[in-house]
Parts: structure tokens; sequence; C-alpha cells
């Protein structure tokens, strides 16, 4: 017997290959009725035909991991977890061109401990292997449940020596990841001659002030993003009108709407009168064109390339070397930081942060704050 197979290619099949093959159709319709039966759908012929076709595309890794961050992650809502699983996806992808090709057998012990070492190459911190090695064993678990891998094929370890992939351990984050008040007004009032590091600590300031923005929304930022409004000073009540920034989080997708204050400008006119700027960005980032599918890499050798400036000129500063190792990103904590040390309420900062709860902001803010907690416990008995 001779069958067109799913990918276009012919084949010769044996009666018992035949017949295997017929049972194994079966099977996978008999499955496909018995789900519209469970979920009460009156299904039609279209609909049985998409479910039949589509079928053997969710046992490719890819695919199925795609289905649950849109279908689960995004519906629910749950944008940042989706944000990390993107994430995940992404870095499997430079790992392997072919990943929407792998099937979950494909997925082994070998291939995960070839991703672990080309990770480690990139630089990637045990902490960050790890979060994205728990997304894949999600994916792992749900698709076990939904019958689409078997435990058989699962390449992570459950304890013991058993051979497969244990997942390096989260170590606690260090809570000098952030720069106190101290350090950040040496970082404003400094003057420099070197003009890569005076505009990296143009950029890094500018993320302060808008409370800790990240490298890819500060980079695609362009005119567009900023519009005049009428508001209501909250002190002398006077109606004015001001400029508003206004930009959706990559990492959440939430909106936020930021009013340029006098620091924000003066940044922002820093970088129009002393950087050649890139047509439609507002800073000095993105330098050349670089089409969508590429644009995530472009930005992320940038950013390293901003951060090495960024520990150069902590060392240039002469800052504690417990903040040497300063990053973009310790922006944000340092924003976080500086409106805890000011008593600002928790509400506020939450607010500012972005923060779904306030829990998460007190969770947030836990980290960073063992420093204070000293000068906050330290009595002093001696006369």
């Amino acid at each position: 017997m001779e069958r067109k197979e799913e990918d276009g290619s012919l084949h010769t099949y044996i009666n018992k290959e035949a017949n295997d093959k017929l049972s194994e159709l079966e099977r996978r319709a008999s499955e496909i009725l018995k789900k519209f039966e469970a979920d009460h759908i009156d299904w039609s012929m279209d609909m049985f035909r998409a479910a039949y076709v589509n079928a053997p595309k969710r046992k490719q890794f890819y695919a199925y991991a795609c289905s649950i961050i849109q279908d689960v992650y995004e519906k629910q809502g749950r944008y940042q977890k989706a944000a990390i699983s993107r994430d995940a996806l992404t870095s499997l992808m430079k790992y392997d061109k072919y990943l929407e090709k792998k099937t979950f057998q494909d997925i082994n012990v070998k291939y995960i401990q070839g991703y672990i070492a080309f990770s480690r190459k990139a630089d990637n911190s045990d902490n960050t292997i790890s979060m994205r090695l728990r997304e894949v064993r999600r994916f792992f678990n749900l698709a076990i449940s939904d019958k689409l891998a078997t435990r058989e094929q699962y390449p992570f370890s459950d304890g013991g020596e058993d051979g497969k992939v244990k997942i390096p351990k989260m170590l606690p984050t260090k809570t000098d990841q952030y720069l106190p008040m101290d350090s950040l007004r040496k970082l404003a009032n400094a003057q420099l001659d070197n003009y890569i590091l005076d505009r990296t600590r143009h950029l890094y300031l500018f993320s302060f002030y808008c409370r800790g923005m990240n490298w890819k929304d500060m980079a695609q930022l362009t005119e567009n993003n900023f519009h005049r409004d009428m508001v209501v000073d909250p002190d002398t009540k006077e109606v004015k009108e001001v400029t508003m920034l206004q930009y959706q989080r990559s990492k959440t997708e939430g909106v936020f709407v930021i009013q340029v204050t006098e620091n924000i400008q003066r940044e922002l006119d820093w970088f129009a009168k002393n950087s050649p700027l890139c047509s439609p960005y507002v800073l000095p980032i993105i330098s050349k064109h670089v089409d969508a599918d590429k644009m995530d890499d472009y930005l992320d050798q940038i950013r390293k390339r901003f951060n090495r400036s960024l520990r150069e000129l902590a060392a240039l500063l002469e800052f504690p070397k417990s903040q040497r190792k300063v990053t973009i990103y310790t922006a944000r904590h340092s924003f976080a930081m500086a409106m805890q040390n000011q008593d600002k309420p928790v509400e506020i900062i939450s607010q500012a942060l972005g923060h779904q709860s306030v829990e998460t902001t007190k969770h947030y803010l836990e980290k960073f704050s063992t420093t204070r907690m000293a000068k906050e416990t330290d009595i002093d008995l001696s006369m």
C-alpha cells in the first residue's frame, strides 16, 4: 500500500505496518472525539478536521510551548509569566535554530546538557539558566498531563542519581544590587571627559528618572511616545500643560504613563544636543536600521557593551566594590530603594513600579533592605 504522508512524501507500507498506521490514525480520531465530548463541544466536521490536522504539531515542543503561552498564560492575564516563558524559548532558539522542528523526544538529557554548556559560554548566570530550564520543565510536565509526552522522555532529575539533568539551584539575590543615594548623587554630578562614559552616565540617569525603565523600552522610544496633556498641580491646584511619556512595558505589556519632569527633560535635551540619533529614536541606543526579527539580539549585544561601560564608570567614580557590578537593571532597584529611603508610602512605590499588588512591592523591597534594616535596628546603649 502506498500512502502520501503529512509532509507530502510517499511511503509504501507492508500489511502489518499499514494496519498499525491505520490503528494510530483511528486512535487519534477517537481521542479528538472523546475530548469534544468531555468538553461538551457541539463539533462540526471543520472543527474535527482542524483538530485532526493540528494534533501532530502539538507533539512538537516549540508549538506546544507557544500554545501554553498564548492559550493559557496570556488569556489569564499572566503577562509576566508569559514573558518569562518567551524568554526561555528565545534562549533555546539561539542554541538551536531548528527548535521549531524538535519533538519532546528530541529534548533529551544530551540536548539539555548542551544547552547548559552553551548558556554558560554566553556568560549566563546559574540563576538565569535555572529560571529558563524551569520553564522547559513546566512545558514537559504539562505535555505529559496532556499525553503528548511520556515520563520516559522526561530529561530532568526528580532527585537522586538517575542520570538525568539537575537544574542549577537558584542562588539568593544579592542585596547590594542597587546604588544608594550617595553613589547616585556622585553619578549625577560627575564631570567626565570621556564621551562614551558620559553617555553611559546619562542613559543610566534617564532610566532612573523614568522609574527604572528597562533597556529594550528605552531603546525603542520615539517622538510618538510623547504627547502634551493638561494636569492639575497637586500643590497649587492650578491646571497646567505638561509633556507625558507613554509606552507599553515589554516585560509585562502594561501601559506606563510618566510625566516628563525637569530631570527627564534635561536628559532628553542632552541626548538631542550631544549624541547622533538614529531616526525615529530619541535615545542614542539603536544606531542603525535593524530588522524586527533581529532587534532582540541587537539590543542584547548593545546592552552588554553598555553594562561594561557602566562598570568602568563605577570604578572610575570609586564606588565601593560591592557596587561595581552595576547594570542597567539596577536603575529600577535604585529607584525603588531611593523612594523607600525617603519614606514614600509603599502604595506610591508600587504604582510607580507598575506592580499589580502592594504585596509584590513589599517582597521586591525586602530583597534590598538589609542595609537600611541594620541602621534602623542598631540601638546604641553606650553613654
